[in-house]
């Protein structure tokens, strides 16, 4: 059983003003916590449902924490209500810190950028799907989703860790930065534009996705260069933003 302090903390952690107050975020099942655990974020601890302590998979990520030096605790069953974030437990969760990202941690090639995404399950599976295609770089607006909200750290499966994510304060700014000293040029994706089959990649190149609502804040629309936009033939009135994302990563 957990202290009463260490489930109320978890607990807490599932709500972003404590997230942001302990710069701390949750990642739960044995995908999440074994990309955790092989990646160079600091694991502060590892909590285990008793019962399943002797589960070879659970064994094996409990002697990688012991290797990593990483606090282990075990949790009953009235404990589970109060620490998880999903309908059913997987048993196993990882306390991470925060990394500390800035805009000149990225890494060489193209940026996936974000404007006010607001759907946590979304802004997953692009961090997901851009893993998958070798994107390294996503940049989210300083209104969008807390990319360490519960539902999209789940929905990355594990692909949070192999990328950099920064969230930009102010996320005009960091573009001009982007393009005046990296020499990045912007492309948009969004509806009117060219026909997304005649995009001619060169590098570094940002891609921006407005808001699904929204589309394009004019101060970014001002700091395009090229406009593509992926055609359809039915009668949807757009593409859901993931979708949109994953379709320009496979052209990559």
């Amino acid at each position: 059983m957990l202290a009463k302090n260490v489930s109320k903390h978890l607990n807490k952690l599932q709500q972003k003003k404590y997230r942001r107050e302990y710069k701390e975020f949750v990642v739960e099942g044995v995908k999440g916590v074994d990309e955790a655990l092989a990646s160079a974020n600091e694991v502060l601890t590892l909590v285990v449902e008793g019962k399943r302590r002797d589960e070879p998979e659970f064994k094996t990520l409990i002697t990688a924490a012991e290797a990593k030096g990483t606090a282990i605790m075990y949790c009953g069953r009235n404990d589970i209500d109060l620490i998880k974030s999903t309908e059913t437990f997987p048993g196993i969760l990882a306390v991470l810190a925060m990394p500390e990202i800035v805009l000149e941690d990225f890494l060489p090639g193209h940026i996936i950028c974000l404007d006010r995404v607001q759907d946590p399950g979304n802004l997953g599976t692009i961090i997901r799907t851009a893993d998958w295609f070798g994107v390294k770089n996503i940049l989210l607006s300083e209104e969008s989703v807390d990319v360490y909200n519960p539902k999209t750290v789940r929905g990355t499966m594990g692909s949070i860790f192999h990328l950099q994510v920064f969230v930009s304060k102010n996320l005009v700014s960091s573009l001009k930065s982007l393009v005046e000293k990296k020499d990045y040029r912007v492309v948009s994706l969004e509806l009117g534009g060219q026909d997304i089959s005649s995009l001619k990649v060169k590098e570094p190149t940002i891609f921006v996705f407005g808001s699904e609502s929204h589309g394009l804040r004019p101060a970014l629309a001002e700091l395009v260069e090229e406009r593509y936009t992926i055609p359809g033939n039915g009668g949807a009135e757009s593409l859901n933003l993931a979708i949109a994302a994953g379709i320009l990563m496979s052209k990559l």
